[in-house]
């Protein structure tokens, strides 16, 4: 075999070779907050990709959800958006996730800027959101822990990750096997 031949055979390998990278081993592109799913109301996916969230949610990585709305409020148009980490996330049958968010005092007015305050009656907002675009919103009274209002919703979702900046996925196994 003449030298051209070897050369171009070896070059052939190692193409072949880097290409064949174990999924487990994907490195993301940067690191920071990254939007890496989005479902709409009814649970359908709008981008990205469910997995790569269930993965880095395996790997410890930390995750925020995101949603808004868009409402005609008298003769204004109103634009919410909200985000949150999770007080808890988790991953159900390896294909959805539930994530609850933390409790705080409901605000005086959610739309306008200059009622940004707690309200005076000591009610508190907590919720527990899915990828399949349900929002179970529950109000409490702080004080005695009285429900106040259950408040099922669904909404469009989008769902970030926090890379760091050598994110590598170092598994993908599921957190209930033994391996």
């Amino acid at each position: 075999m003449n030298s051209f031949k070897v050369i171009w055979l070896c070059i052939a390998c190692t193409v072949f070779i880097s290409s064949c990278s174990s999924p487990q081993q994907e490195s993301t592109s940067s690191g920071g907050w990254r939007s890496v799913y989005k479902n709409d109301e009814d649970g359908s996916p709008i981008r990205g990709d469910k997995d790569e969230l269930i993965r880095a949610i395996r790997n410890g990585y930390d995750v925020r959800v995101g949603w808004g709305w868009e409402h005609t409020i008298g003769d204004s148009l109103v634009r919410l958006e909200h985000m949150a980490e999770p007080l808890f996330t988790i991953v159900i049958q390896e294909k959805h996730v539930s994530v609850v968010i933390d409790a705080h005092p409901l605000l005086k007015n959610y739309f306008d800027i200059d009622q940004q305050s707690f309200r005076e009656g000591g009610a508190i907002w907590q919720t527990v959101l899915t990828t399949q675009g349900t929002f179970n919103a529950q109000v409490y009274d702080r004080s005695s822990g009285e429900l106040l209002k259950d408040w099922p919703q669904t909404h469009q979702m989008t769902w970030f990750v926090d890379y760091p900046n050598t994110a590598q996925y170092e598994t993908n196994i599921p957190l209930y096997e033994k391996r």
